[in-house]
């Protein structure tokens, strides 16, 4: 946030002020009118410096001014600088009310005294002063919205992505981006919480303008989403996408970030979306299986337009002199039920597969670098393969920013993973893979996670991991059942299939012919 704008005092004790100041209006008409009746009715004469002080401290009270809101602001927007617009708040946010309590308290005492009209008049005028000061900021902050909104006009974007998500922005939004700029429609990204945008900015290479939102989003929105925008998509399934959602003229479509059996890709706010994007029928089996109903016909399946580049198999994995395998934990989510992580094994995995004269390729999620706990994990195990010279392990920077994830898989002849994406995708190649379950028995794991029937699944404890590994990298008696698996989690396309089938349907909710 920038610092050169007033921020709000944030506490218990501010937040009750914030409260009481909302009272002012119908509390200072009342005390206006009682003051001005007992004065009159007391003195029995007019006084123009009351009537004058009086009808000044109901203006003020009527446009009171509370908290200057920071202005949103753009990156990448033609015509628009980049970066937050310099909007002062020359006064602490309460002020200009503190002056207002203070002029009608004087009116009010003045009233009850019966001090001369000039004191109260000299009173009232200071809190205009204070009042006009305070609302200079909002009018710069009108001026910078007058001006984003000039250049959104102009840039005439059709398609948005609407992002109230926090730390995974980076991924999440360049998961997405380039395939609905595939579609040749200009797109325009809208982000909510200012928190994150040094780190989305910093983390990611988007193409797209980039709107910040003010902390007062509904206010911006009903601005900002100017007429030529026609359809808004979501990658992350924050609550205050409804924000963006309330605004009925638009289509709203759920991408998500990935497919899997985690419960954020069956949660039931998905329905209140009008499309949804799914790679295969399996995207909308999980939500009935999960008691989640959806209208059928609000359902896409376009396949998984990220795995296009993913290369299929070549030969039995059996016959490969030097096996490479991909080891990509998930994150350990954002509470225990969600947490599908074998991370806290990891360091043991490795070992034991450098055990077994495999390369391996460390790629754990983008989340799990970012936490203290987890990083040093993934330190331990940097420390494990450096150590270990009879391999070319990929690790650190190669393995989680130089490569993506598809290009991992590609130079990697197996899998082993958590719940998670990353093994949707790794079936477009129909290698084999494995599963890790932490808690589960295999049979409970592969009744509830679909894509695990198909895969070997490792128990938590490793007990059966040699045995799981012995079948994957030798006979791999898995191979048949995975590409009729790959049709129902990934749909029937090949190559760029999904992709173009993607573009497509971007075009047709913009109002074009496919």
């Amino acid at each position: 946030m920038p610092a050169d704008v007033e921020q709000p005092p944030t506490g218990p004790a501010a937040r009750l002020w914030a409260k009481l100041l909302l009272v002012p209006r119908r509390l200072t008409i009342v005390v206006l009118v009682v003051a001005a009746l007992w004065f009159f009715g007391f003195r029995r004469e007019f006084d123009l410096a009351y009537v004058v002080a009086g009808l000044l401290i109901g203006v003020a009270a009527w446009q009171r001014i509370t908290v200057p809101a920071n202005a949103p602001y753009s990156f990448d927007l033609p015509g628009m600088p980049d970066g937050p617009a310099a909007i002062r708040a020359v006064l602490p946010p309460p002020s200009n009310s503190y002056a207002l309590l203070v002029a009608l308290a004087a009116f009010a005492l003045g009233s009850l005294f019966l001090l001369p009209g000039w004191i109260v008049l000299i009173a009232t005028v200071a809190v205009l002063l204070v009042w006009l000061v305070a609302i200079i900021a909002v009018f710069q902050r009108l001026r910078q919205i007058w001006r984003l909104v000039r250049a959104l006009k102009a840039y005439s974007p059709e398609i948005g992505i609407g992002f109230a998500g926090r730390g995974g922005g980076p991924w999440q939004l360049m998961m997405w981006e380039p395939y609905l700029l595939r579609s040749g429609l200009p797109c325009v990204i809208y982000s909510r919480n200012e928190t994150h945008v040094k780190m989305i900015r910093e983390g990611s290479d988007l193409k797209s303008p980039f709107i910040q939102l003010s902390p007062d989003p509904v206010g911006d929105l009903n601005r900002l989403l100017v007429p030529s925008l026609r359809t808004l998509y979501y990658v992350q399934n924050a609550k205050n996408n409804q924000e963006f959602m309330s605004h009925t003229n638009l289509t709203h479509v759920w991408l998500n970030h990935g497919d899997s059996d985690k419960p954020a890709n069956f949660n039931p706010r998905h329905a209140n979306y009008d499309k949804l994007v799914v790679c295969g029928q399996a995207g909308i089996d999980r939500y009935e299986r999960h008691g989640t109903h959806v209208d059928p016909e609000k359902f896409a399946i376009l396949g998984r337009p990220q795995a296009a580049n993913v290369i299929p198999a070549s030969g039995s994995i059996s016959a490969k002199d030097k096996q490479v395998l991909l080891y990509a934990p998930t994150w350990q989510g954002v509470n225990k039920s969600l947490n599908f992580s074998s991370l806290d094994c990891g360091t043991e995995i490795i070992k034991r597969l450098i055990a077994r004269d495999v390369t391996v390729i460390f790629r754990p999620h983008p989340l799990s670098l970012r936490w203290k706990g987890r990083r040093k994990v993934c330190e331990e195990i940097y420390a494990v393969l450096e150590a270990d010279t009879a391999h070319q392990h990929i690790w650190g920077d190669r393995a989680n920013v130089d490569w993506s994830v598809v290009e991992c898989s590609n130079a990697a002849d197996a899998l082993i993973s958590d719940v998670s994406s990353v093994v949707s995708d790794f079936l477009q190649s129909e290698k084999p893979y494995a599963m890790m379950s932490m808690s589960d028995p295999v049979e409970v794991f592969q009744a509830e996670f679909s894509v695990a029937e198909t895969g070997y699944v490792i128990l938590g404890d490793l007990s059966n991991f040699h045995a799981m590994l012995d079948d994957m990298l030798g006979p791999d008696p898995l191979a048949e059942a995975r590409s009729a698996r790959k049709c129902y989690v990934l749909g029937d396309f090949t190559g760029q299939e999904s992709a173009e089938a993607f573009a497509d349907f971007v075009r047709e909710l913009a109002g074009y012919n496919s």
